[in-house]
């Protein structure tokens, strides 16, 4: 794990990291996908007998419950699809590990409001930093990684973010870069104003328009507007650009 990262993660995130890692190494979990199914099926005692269920639940894809009786639950809707399940599944344990006694115990920071760090949790599970940098040294897209780690490709985008890994295909940016500015007016316009406002967050440039330098960067430090410009272009201009 890269010392850089490290230094960026709040003391909170680096338990939360370390939480989901040391899940890995009891359940003996040395690759992906992780099994974050049969995990739940078979707790770890510090998830006092906790449970799998399966049952439509509407606005949520997994949530975790209680019973008066001291049952505890994951229940999981079983119409979402399985990836997004999975995300979801691994979201809820820690939520589920927040409400151990165990936590309670180790007055773990935010386990009465444990939401605050679940999907961190679940990114950092499904899919840990050493192997988020392992899979990111060859040259693969967004939906292999996806595919790598049995995750949604947004799950990847989050991830890649969190541990400040650049998009996995190092020559994507500079291409996208070059299909924009190769653009005539008024699309060029339209298409770096939004690449500006979503690095940037603001509405428009104040005196001139952003360099091809700048887009090459912002697409490179943001791999989920580098996906989105993909794939906008790629609908604008369909078989204009086979590296896109």
């Amino acid at each position: 794990m890269e010392r850089g990262y490290l230094n960026k993660l709040s003391m909170d995130a680096r338990l939360v990291e370390s939480l989901a890692w040391g899940l890995l190494r009891a359940y003996g979990v040395t690759a992906p996908p992780v099994p974050v199914r049969e995990m739940i099926e078979r707790p770890l005692p510090v998830f006092e007998q906790l449970k799998l269920l399966e049952l439509s639940l509407g606005l949520y894809d997994a949530a975790y419950r209680s019973g008066l009786n001291g049952s505890r639950m994951i229940v999981v809707d079983p119409m979402t699809s399985r990836i997004v399940q999975r995300v979801s599944m691994a979201r809820e344990l820690y939520v589920a590990f927040c409400r151990s006694s165990r936590a309670a115990e180790l007055d773990w920071p935010h386990r009465n409001q444990p939401h605050a760090y679940s999907d961190f949790f679940a990114h950092c599970l499904l899919m840990p930093t050493a192997w988020v940098q392992e899979a990111c040294a060859e040259a693969v897209s967004l939906e292999t990684l996806a595919a790598h780690f049995d995750v949604p490709v947004q799950t990847v985008t989050q991830r890649l973010s969190e541990v400040n890994q650049h998009h996995p295909c190092p020559g994507l940016r500079e291409s996208l870069t070059e299909t924009l500015f190769s653009l005539k007016e008024p699309w060029q316009g339209r298409f770096l104003s939004y690449v500006f406002h979503r690095a940037t967050s603001e509405t428009m440039w104040n005196r001139q328009p952003p360099t091809r330098e700048d887009v090459t960067n912002w697409l490179g430090e943001n791999p989920g507007l580098c996906q989105d410009m993909r794939y906008m272009l790629h609908a604008w201009l369909p078989g204009q650009n086979p590296a896109l």
